[in-house]
């Protein structure tokens, strides 16, 4: 596969994820933590199809911490780091190794990891939009 079309995979599934934890929001008594799990899921794969990008050949950061993913994004595009200490707040629904963790999260928490999300999908969308339909929740 090459970096475009893995590129492509990362974005689709971060697409994916982003309408499962909207869905979700939606729904009556909304669980919180499934919300904030799955809006990190998305900004991993966001952040990680927007590094196959503007970084092609160079293989991506063994991590799903979403603080280092996004300091990686800087690199390339200044405005990620406006989201720096959101996606350490968003990166505590996740442990280590990416699994759930047991962190409980409010309705507070919710809405601001689908914010946290919107903002890491409009930073990385830029380049994607020429090539495709735009990726928002």
């Amino acid at each position: 596969m090459n970096n475009n079309s893995e590129a492509n995979e990362w974005y689709r599934f971060a697409k994916m994820y982003a309408n499962a934890a909207s869905f979700l929001m939606e729904k009556r008594g909304p669980p919180y933590e499934a919300v904030c799990y799955l809006s990190g899921l998305s900004a991993e794969c966001a952040m990680k199809g927007f590094l196959l990008e503007r970084n092609p050949g160079i293989p991506l950061p063994d991590t799903h911490n979403l603080r280092e993913l996004c300091q990686a994004c800087t690199w390339f595009k200044d405005e990620f780091s406006s989201l720096l200490d959101d996606c350490q707040a968003l990166g505590q629904f996740a442990t280590p190794s990416g699994f759930p963790s047991f962190e409980r999260a409010t309705q507070e928490d919710a809405e601001q990891a689908l914010d946290t999300l919107q903002g890491i999908l409009e930073f990385g969308q830029s380049q994607k939009q020429s090539q495709g339909p735009a990726m928002t929740m």
